[in-house]
């Protein structure tokens, strides 16, 4: 029972599950807390609101993977966290060039620019978290792409 429970498959959904709480969470917070769509310029709410339904979807569909503990159903769950992942880190990018260069608050609206402050402490650590993300989408990408060819030689065998 406790073998079951703990098998790889459940630790990589709960990680999943984990991952994408803390990202939807963090969305959340922007869009309700802290006023992100009256404050930001119309794309970038857009985007702001897709990571939001994706992370979403991908909480719900990684839950599903957990209970299930089935190794057919990580697919889904895989893709919509890489896709979270790359569109959090796109937005982080948007953040980071908004706050820096010739590119000042292009991404908050101009009424709003007065008023936004930046703490570079945030700055810093969302381009950190998003770089390394992205560098998790591919590592687990290639050791998935590994394991599908071992088993298509093992099947040839």
């Amino acid at each position: 029972m406790i073998i079951k429970i703990l098998s790889k498959q459940r630790i990589y959904a709960f990680l999943l599950s984990l991952g994408a709480s803390i990202l939807l969470f963090r969305t959340v917070q922007m869009l309700f807390f802290e006023n992100a769509l009256n404050i930001l310029v119309l794309w970038v709410s857009v985007l702001l609101i897709a990571e939001c339904l994706i992370d979403f979807a991908c909480l719900v569909s990684s839950i599903r993977w957990l209970i299930s503990n089935d190794e057919l159903k990580a697919s889904i769950p895989l893709r919509l966290g890489a896709t979270t992942t790359i569109l959090h880190a796109i937005r982080v990018l948007i953040y980071v060039l908004g706050r820096t260069g010739p590119w000042i608050n292009f991404d908050v609206k101009p009424e709003q620019r007065a008023l936004y402050i930046t703490n570079w402490f945030w700055v810093y650590f969302a381009a950190i978290l998003s770089i390394l993300g992205v560098v998790g989408v591919i590592v687990i990408w290639k050791l998935r792409q590994r394991t599908k060819k071992q088993n298509i030689l093992s099947k040839n065998v």
